[in-house]
């Protein structure tokens, strides 16, 4: 037996390969490369306007032709009909040529359940657009397409959402799918809906003279206001309600309107049937969407667009159940020390966030995931603020509950409300809402108080209330800033995905003819290779490393445990590599060593490492041993 002494070894490393060239797929050079922000990036490659709200017709259309330009890209399917016959339409993005779809960690994205939340469609289009038109000329874009998959689905409820574009409608309504129902109970389904009474595209709110009435004009005739002197001598006007007729004859107005149960309480998770009546994914939008999604285990993250309010709400883990009752003094004490560290945190970051939650045991990872993508969430978004998410039948509730993927419910938009609110007092006065139309919107979104003939109640007053774009959906010369920012939060996101990746390895000779081998594999992503929610569910793989060896090496079996290469250095502890293999899961940002033992017969040979994970990718590395005097 030779001495180690009179040896000299020389290690000679193979090249890591990445993802993709390990496993011999070929990528297209991208073509058109801009390193200036302020060049050119593909915008009218497929020209869109971004100042206006499309018809269902109109975004499907756009859907279908720019998949046909980027046919490499992307492809486009129906995932089921809704109750009215209208499809579905999603649009698969990633590069054919790194790999199918399904084999890459994907988001997916749906805007609009709600039918009135439109603004949810524009973020969806929007984001179809920017990754496909940007592919060639941005090599963040590159990265992502080439690495991930989009799943994005820009209208939900694709009943309510074609008719709040197509037709008159209040800001809130429609909002349900449309299934039929008899809300007046006369037997009658859906027989009196809302109308546009004067005929000029918005509904308001109606009002007839009345010498005995409450409400008078304002002194610059744009509003109608409450008398608070009754013996005023002026117009008067008595408040008959929404624009509309009396269809059924029953003396009320728009008692029974088109509308279902509210689509985002009919998922599963934290159904009730009041509100999700009268069964989990009764309607054919809401169970489309999750049977896709379930048949879709790549699926890492969702986002859900809604509106109003600029909330980032995540789904947060379970709460850990207190088993003592604290005193409001013990409480107050513990809520002081968190806004205390809270204010720590934002003295380097002022974007920080922290929330005052105690997850159950094993949901750690998800908790401090989440805290951190939120996080830059506030960063990019900026007016945005970060809370956690209700969860009764929601859809975002059942992304995470049920599949085990990160889900983030954005309220879109906000009203004027930040933008109008003068005194900061939390609210916008008619005064200050009419000064924010006036000069942000050069005058429109108002309707004006006018005459009008009704078939029913004769001459009356029609106006005084805002438009239907100004409250729950931004202006159209708001929709692409809003729509933009928030495509750069979901690509983020996608850059947070897990990447596995062997980082080094490392030879020591032990004796004879055997050598340690220690490899160490890293994520240096924010997410985890998986959740913590989807081990629970037992819906995770694994995370996997494997070895094999050229014919002169084989394989030394240790017992599975921790293994100290160096006995003294507790830094080279390892976890042990058996003939199957070692099963792990790699948190955000952490490094985990593996160690072999094998022996070696004759002056040279190979050791090849490979990892694969489910949502973090593959990764190999090649190591050479030779041994020279």
């Amino acid at each position: 037996m030779k001495s180690r002494t009179n040896l000299k070894y020389m290690i000679v490393f193979g090249l890591a390969f990445t993802m993709l060239i390990s496993f011999g797929r070929t990528l297209h050079a991208q073509k058109k490369l801009q390193k200036s922000p302020g060049g050119y990036h593909g915008e009218l490659d497929f020209p869109i306007s971004w100042g206006r709200y499309y018809s269902y017709a109109e975004w499907t259309k756009i859907m279908h032709d720019i998949q046909k330009k980027y046919s490499h890209l992307s492809d486009i399917e129906s995932i089921g009909k809704s109750r009215m016959g209208r499809d579905q339409y999603l649009i698969t993005i990633t590069a054919k040529s790194t790999g199918k779809h399904e084999d890459k960690p994907a988001m997916w994205v749906d805007g609009a359940i709600h039918g009135n939340e439109v603004n949810g469609i524009s973020c969806s289009l929007y984001l179809m657009w920017y990754l496909l038109t940007r592919y060639d000329y941005d090599q963040y874009v590159y990265n992502l397409v080439n690495n991930c998959t989009f799943y994005i689905l820009p209208g939900l409820n694709v009943d309510a959402n074609a008719s709040f574009v197509e037709f008159p409608n209040t800001a809130h309504n429609p909002r349900e799918p449309f299934r039929p129902e008899d809300n007046d109970g006369d037997g009658l389904y859906d027989e009196d809906r809302t109308e546009d009474v004067d005929g000029d595209g918005e509904l308001s709110t109606m009002y007839i003279e009345d010498s005995n009435g409450e409400y008078k004009l304002s002194a610059d005739k744009r509003r109608f206001v409450r008398l608070t002197n009754m013996e005023e001598d002026v117009l008067r006007f008595r408040r008959i309600g929404q624009e509309g007729y009396d269809n059924d004859g029953d003396g009320m107005i728009n008692e029974d309107d088109i509308g279902g149960p509210d689509p985002n309480r009919n998922y599963p998770s934290g159904w009730n049937l009041q509100a999700g009546n009268p069964y989990p994914m009764s309607e054919p939008c809401t169970r489309n969407t999750y049977e896709f999604m379930l048949k879709h285990p790549n699926i890492f993250a969702g986002f859900h667009y809604h509106n109003i309010g600029r909330l980032i709400m995540f789904v947060s883990p379970p709460r850990a159940t207190s088993t003592q009752r604290q005193t409001a003094e013990q409480r107050l004490k513990e809520q002081e020390r968190f806004n205390q560290y809270l204010q720590e945190l934002r003295k380097t970051n002022k974007y920080a966030q922290a929330f005052d939650i105690q997850v159950r045991p094993g949901y750690e990872e998800d908790m401090n995931a989440q805290a951190k993508i939120v996080t830059m969430g506030a960063r990019i978004l900026k007016n945005y603020r970060p809370v956690t998410s209700g969860g009764m039948g929601q859809a975002q509730a059942s992304t995470y509950d049920m599949l085990g993927a990160y889900a983030y419910l954005i309220e879109l938009w906000g009203s004027p409300v930040f933008d109008a609110d003068e005194n900061d007092d939390g609210r916008v006065s008619d005064e200050e809402l009419l000064k924010w139309i006036d000069i942000e919107l050069t005058g429109e979104g108002w309707v004006m108080p006018h005459k009008c003939s009704h078939p029913d109640l004769g001459e009356i007053w029609i106006g005084g209330t805002r438009k239907k774009h100004v409250y729950r959906t931004p202006p159209a010369r708001y929709i692409k800033m809003e729509a933009e920012k928030n495509a750069m939060f979901v690509m983020y996101c996608a850059s947070q995905f897990p990447k596995v990746e062997i980082d080094e390895v490392n030879v020591t000779p032990e004796t004879d003819n055997l050598y340690w081998i220690d490899v160490a594999v890293k994520n240096d992503r924010i997410y985890p290779t998986v959740s913590d929610r989807a081990l629970k569910l037992k819906r995770a793989v694994k995370d996997k490393i494997t070895a094999i060896f050229s014919n002169n090496i084989s394989m030394v079996e240790i017992p599975k445990n921790l293994t100290k290469i160096g006995p003294q250095n507790y830094s080279t502890q390892s976890e042990t590599i058996g003939k199957e293999g070692a099963e792990f899961r790699l948190k955000g940002k952490q490094t985990l060593h593996f160690c072999i033992l094998v022996q070696m017969d004759g002056s040279q040979g190979w050791v090849e490492f490979n990892v694969k994970s489910q949502h973090g990718g593959k990764d190999k590395r090649r190591v050479n041993i030779k041994l020279s005097d």
